[in-house]
């Protein structure tokens, strides 16, 4: 069982629920917490997170190399993304400020979290 992470505007928020009991809602929640989560932010798990604002625009890490770490990141703290397939894609795109980039995950060629950072 897993917090109900959902907030005011997601798709299907259910301000009457306190826990998610779906499998598949667990595993984007748990895929969410680590893209969203900046490493030394969790007590005991120096490790944990993504820190995907530093990945992207420290210009040390290109697509694959930002690609590996979300990888490493899901097959490290997200137990339930070994159960399913997952795919990840990291692209960047000429933005007019500045650049931009997309991370995808795809789960089960069917379900998608997707993050746009600009």
């Amino acid at each position: 069982m897993d917090f109900y992470v959902k907030t005011l505007g997601d798709p299907n928020y259910d301000p009457r629920k306190v826990h998610t009991e779906s499998e598949l809602a667990q595993l984007i929640g748990q895929i969410e917490t680590v893209l969203f989560t900046n490493r030394g932010e969790v007590l005991g798990e120096p490790e944990f997170g993504c820190n995907l604002n530093d990945l992207v625009y420290s210009l040390n890490y290109n697509e694959q190399q930002i690609q590996d770490v979300v990888k490493q990141q899901l097959k490290t703290y997200v137990p339930l993304a070994t159960k399913y397939n997952v795919k990840t894609t990291v692209l960047f795109y000429r933005g007019q400020v500045r650049d931009i980039a997309e991370i995808n995950i795809e789960i089960d060629s069917k379900y998608q979290v997707g993050v746009y950072i600009n």
